[in-house]
């Protein structure tokens, strides 16, 4: 221990004996551990930081598929029921919760606020305590509407109550509805919805204040409950699967209508983030992030190996002189290895710093809504431990080398050669780590060069829709107690209110919109139609609008008719399709005068009565699902959530204040909330952000791997030519032209960048694999990687010139006196 003490302090002197190398190296260390600390505390945040409740990992979440169809997270309430009393070996807990957005006013002030309408068991299973008051009680919300007490969450309390610590028993407004709050959820719980910050808890049985349908509880097409288990303790997921196969079963049997082939299946919480998923999506797109960063990091630790290899050479004179003053081999290579670690920790210590900044620059990015999201990159003991864990290994893997290369030195042939013959001549260890460096920038680049390309191309696809000139604004008139009738005439009152605003071209409202997070979704039944053989039963998308919409959105109508005024509750339920869902279910005739029924409201067939063009609703690559629309007035219960969408002639941003100033004045305590405009709305992460989230991520990656290089480059080929100086004064002295020079150290560094290239360009195409269903360009993309071969090879000239220069202008006279 006394030893090891010895050569910490002794590192520390020598270390700040030349501040020079330890600033570049901490920097250089910094940027490749703070790139790795940054995309590691995202993955951290999303997929491996586990629930605040108690025994986190027994918490699963449950799903289901039927007729092979898309896996779905959502189960009807007499299913959720079906469940949790079918399944009591294996679970100890089955737990419910359906998300929704209420109003609630206290004090003559409305707040929007994000809001889970849960189980009575709900807080039972996940085993937490109130800060607070009491919890919702297993016997609250069984009955509808009995139940009218409230939760509200740590931060809500903090925030909109200051604190309050007499808020048990306060009475306040959700949705025109008293209720009572009991109690306060403990700090740092919001909810167990993925990524989204939860500020209100109700009883299940309080859900009618919403607006829902009155057969919510019987009706099994109505999929409104993201369910949640908790194992026995002994129990597996392997255990619970094979139980929850045989409720499946069963429940198909019992029911075949809307149970028909259901396959129940279970996800552990962690892997079930933002939605159950077999693939892993989520996750393989953050290890590819993280192989990305550690490229990044090995490029770093190159560099500051090569930079400790330089040291070391000039250090081989005192190590050969410890060495022959009875110092032990293993005691140089700890002392160098001493050194470099205290390099590595101070690197680490400023790359935690990096990345707590990037962590924290990426939670406060604008992801196109008001809604209290909750990512949560910041720093943790995992994060801590990941940086430090990455900052020894750094230490070790950029020191090894240059201390078992520094201490083999002889001490004869060094004093004999005066330095000169040890670290003279071509040093390939360099050569080849710099080429290394080369070829892992290329990958990089070539990555990052995909994303740029597939952003390009996807900003300039076809949406299906017209978004310029077009201005958003969301609200709910339940959320101030409207009832539907009152609900129906402010909508009415609305449309006509802001049509007459000046510079309004067209006004329309939607239940959803393109890209966005307020988007629906239904299981069909279609007279005629049978889904092919392994294919999953019919479903679309669907979007509940004003008659004016297709005018609004600029969405061309194919054929038939759109919406009037008088398809309203009264009339005919009608709907209009888009072209990929005519397609799909009546292939080959004409749709129009066709019926289907939506499942959750099979009483209410619905005609044909006109085609659209497709729109990108959820995602924009592959092909366009099927989606639907129907007038929002034969359709109110459980949609009094509208985006009120104004095309106006100028700019659309310019209008928010007057189009408010016209929301306010028929309801003026309304919340408004989303007012942008349609451009800035296309920007959410189910639309053009993720895209230019991992373009801008991936580029940073590139731009700190391009840097490294250039710095790599640019030592290699200057430490060689300053290497040969005494030849490069022969040279001149014979004769040679400061032409032949540049020639000369060019070649030296071209060499090593061309097979940097090579290997890059084969480890690129293996790369390129791993990202080809994340970009829509080829993984072969031919202009990206010329793109990135010409880069690489200006920035090798650049490079490689200015040591190339300077060896030009060297006096042949100090030259052959150079040792």
């Amino acid at each position: 221990m006394e030893t090891l003490l010895q050569d910490i302090r002794y590192g520390v002197r020598m270390l700040t004996r030349n501040p020079g190398f330890m600033f570049v190296a901490i920097i250089t260390l910094a940027l490749g551990i703070g790139a790795n600390t940054a995309i590691f505390s995202i993955i951290d945040g999303l997929l491996l930081r586990p629930l605040p409740v108690q025994n986190p990992a027994q918490i699963t979440v449950l799903a289901f598929q039927q007729q092979k169809g898309n896996i779905q997270a959502q189960f009807s309430e007499p299913a959720y029921r079906d469940i949790r009393s079918q399944s009591t070996e294996e679970f100890s807990e089955v737990f419910a919760y359906q998300v929704s957005l209420d109003g609630l006013s206290v004090d003559g002030k409305a707040d929007r606020i994000l809001t889970n309408y849960v189980s009575g068991n709900y807080f039972a299973g996940l085993g937490i305590k109130p800060q607070l008051g009491r919890f919702i009680l297993p016997a609250e919300g069984e009955t509808a509407g009995a139940d009218p007490v409230m939760v509200i969450s740590y931060s809500y309390w903090k925030s909109r109550f200051a604190g309050d610590a007499s808020i048990v028993g306060r009475k306040v407004s959700v949705d025109g509805h008293p209720i009572t709050i009991v109690g306060v959820a403990p700090k740092g719980f919001v909810g167990v919805s993925p990524f989204l910050s939860v500020q209100g808890f109700l009883p299940l049985g309080m859900l009618e204040i919403t607006g829902v349908p009155a057969d919510l509880e019987t009706n099994r097409q109505i999929r409104n409950l993201s369910v949640l288990a908790r194992l026995r303790t002994g129990k597996t997921i392997q255990q619970a699967q094979a139980s929850l196969s045989v409720i499946g079963q069963r429940l198909s049997r019992e029911y075949p209508q809307a149970e028909k082939d259901l396959n129940l299946q279970i996800f552990p919480e962690l892997r079930a983030r933002p939605q159950p998923d077999p693939n892993n999506t989520l996750l393989i797109i953050g290890a590819l992030f993280l192989g990305l960063a550690a490229l990044v990091l090995l490029l770093a630790c190159v560099n500051v190996a090569n930079l400790l290899l330089v040291r070391a050479s000039g250090r081989s004179r005192e190590m050969a002189i410890r060495s022959a003053l009875g110092a032990a081999r293993s005691r140089l290579v700890r002392q160098l290895l001493v050194e470099s670690i205290l390099l590595a920790i101070l690197g680490g210590c400023a790359g935690l710093i990096l990345g707590y900044w990037g962590g924290a620059t990426l939670t406060s990015i604008d992801v196109q809504t008001d809604l209290p999201v909750n990512f949560g990159f910041g720093l943790d003991w995992r994060v801590f431990g990941y940086a430090t864990l990455a900052a020894l290994l750094t230490g070790i893997f950029v020191g090894i080398v240059p201390a078992l290369r520094a201490s083999r030195g002889n001490l004869n042939a060094i004093l004999h050669e005066g330095g000169r013959g040890v670290v003279g001549g071509k040093n390939r260890l360099r050569s080849v780590l710099v080429a290394a460096q080369v070829a892992g920038s290329f990958v990089i680049l070539v990555i990052a060069g995909l994303f740029a390309r597939s952003l390009s191309l996807i900003q300039k696809t076809s949406l299906g829709f017209e978004p310029d000139h077009v201005v958003n604004f969301v609200m709910d008139p339940l959320e101030i107690g409207y009832t539907a009738a009152q609900t129906r005439d402010f909508y009415k009152s609305l449309l006509d209110r802001v049509r007459s605003v000046p510079g309004v071209v067209s006004v329309s409202t939607a239940t959803g919109l393109p890209l966005g997070y307020y988007n629906s979704f239904d299981s069909l039944t279609i007279d005629g139609y049978q889904p092919p053989p392994g294919a999953g039963g019919p479903a679309a998308l669907y979007n509940m609008t004003s008659p004016d919409y297709l005018q609004t959105m600029q969405i061309p109508l194919v054929r038939g008719r759109s919406f009037t005024n008088g398809d309203d509750e009264n009339a005919q339920y009608v709907a209009m399709v888009s072209e990929s869902m005519a397609k799909q279910f009546w292939p080959n005739t004409d749709p129009i005068g066709r019926q289907f029924q939506m499942m959750s409201d099979a009483k209410h067939p619905l005609i044909v009565v006109g085609v659209v063009k497709d729109v990108r609703y959820i995602g924009l690559t592959g092909p366009f699902r099927p989606v639907f629309y129907a007038p929002f007035v034969q359709h109110q219960t459980g949609n009094t959530l509208q985006v009120l969408q104004v095309r106006t002639a100028g700019a659309p941003g310019s209008m928010i204040p007057e189009i408010e100033q016209a929301i306010q004045s028929l309801a003026p305590q309304l919340p408004v909330f989303d007012a942008r405009t349609m451009r800035q709305a296309l920007y959410t992460l189910n639309g053009l952000l993720v895209f230019q989230l991992g373009a801008a991520l991936a580029a940073l990656l590139g731009v700190l791997g391009l840097i490294l290089a250039i710095v790599g480059v640019y030592g290699v080929v200057s430490y060689a030519a300053s290497q040969k100086t005494h030849e490069i004064g022969v040279r001149m002295a014979l004769g040679a032209q400061p032409a032949d020079i540049l020639k000369m150290v060019f070649r030296d560094g071209f060499l090593i960048v061309g097979i940097g290239l090579v290997i890059g360009g084969a480890l690129a195409f293996a790369a390129g694999r791993l990202v080809s269903k994340f970009v829509i360009v080829s993984a072969k993309d031919p202009l990206t990687y010329g793109l990135v071969t010409g880069v690489l090879a200006i920035v090798a000239l650049a490079a490689c010139f200015i040591p190339a220069r300077r060896a030009t202008r060297v006096d042949p006279l100090v030259a052959l006196r150079y040792e």
